[in-house]
């Protein structure tokens, strides 16, 4: 039995302006991020793994299954939040209670009234009196709450304040804690992804443009802040793309020490998914590759907390 909850394969979505080709996979027990700046692709790759838009080409599977032809049988074993989704604006949380119990089997109604009292959520106001952030809550609640083995979650926090945030993401940290689950997430939070992740995707124009962990992101990933002197004589050999911002060039390496060392007295900036998506996404194509290795697939050892 495959050792992935996602796959996707070349993945192959064409419009009038914009063609999505991604290549990824989610192994189970790992919480993976796919980020990106708007319109790169995120929410329509969510789309085709749930069987919601048909790839033009390529292939997928969840949970075993080929995404263009998702039974319900795996449906059912999978949470999903989509940020264009919502449930009738007529129905309060107890109409959607029952929606759910009625598809999902496994659907816990203990257990979903009890997080929505944990989140100040009523149970008898339609969902059109919701604001912003507990909509944002309440589909989070729901996913879950019919214990998938796979949650899809786009934006999952948006909306929410750094309180209810950390409340949210303690309680996809605590979903974790049952062996085989298995996380694809967005979100425009970087922090939030830094601190829930194991690893990241990074599509920009519909395309992978890279794949990397946390633990390597902040450990071995930096932006050289240069002028234009000290990047005219900059051993280039480990710079993964670089870009004119703010009167200097910013140089995205993987490789920190090598500059740290070879560099003295350059500026640094350490790794993070923000300088990441701002230097790959202003530069266009990648000058090289990151250093090839295998990433770990097992839960890294890392306190979740």
């Amino acid at each position: 039995m495959s050792d992935d909850a996602i796959t996707l394969d070349h993945a192959t979505k064409r419009y009038t302006d914009f063609t999505l080709d991604v290549t990824m996979r989610v192994p189970k027990d790992r919480i993976t991020a796919l980020v990106g700046v708007n319109g790169s692709g995120k929410t329509t790759t969510f789309r085709i793994i749930l069987g919601l838009a048909e790839p033009d080409a390529g292939s997928g599977t969840l949970l075993g299954a080929d995404v263009a032809r998702l039974p319900n049988t795996v449906k059912r074993r999978v949470g999903a939040v989509l940020a264009d989704a919502a449930f009738d604006a007529a129905f309060t949380g107890d109409d959607v209670i029952r929606q759910q119990a009625a598809f999902y089997p496994a659907f816990d109604a203990a257990l979903c009234r009890g997080l929505l009292e944990r989140f100040e959520l009523p149970a008898n106001k339609p969902m059109d009196d919701f604001s912003t952030g507990m909509a944002a809550k309440f589909r989070t609640v729901i996913a879950i709450s019919h214990r998938p083995e796979v949650l899809i979650l786009d934006e999952p926090t948006a909306g929410l304040d750094v309180v209810a945030r950390g409340e949210l993401l303690d309680l996809l940290r605590a979903y974790m804690e049952t062996p085989g689950r298995s996380i694809l997430v967005s979100s425009h939070n970087a922090k939030d992804i830094e601190s829930l992740c194991d690893d990241f995707y990074l599509i920009d124009r519909g395309r992978i443009r890279l794949h990397e962990t946390i633990d390597r992101l902040h450990d071995d990933y930096a932006t050289l802040i240069l002028s234009d002197s000290q990047a005219a004589v900059m051993d280039r050999s480990h710079i993964l793309a670089s870009a004119r911002m703010d009167g200097a060039v910013h140089a995205l390496t993987d490789e920190r020490r090598y500059y740290e060392e070879n560099m003295p007295g350059v500026q640094i900036a350490r790794g993070d998914i923000d300088g990441l998506i701002t230097v790959l996404t202003m530069a266009g194509e990648p000058e090289h590759a990151p250093t090839a290795r295998k990433i770990d697939e097992t839960t890294r050892e890392r306190s979740r907390s």
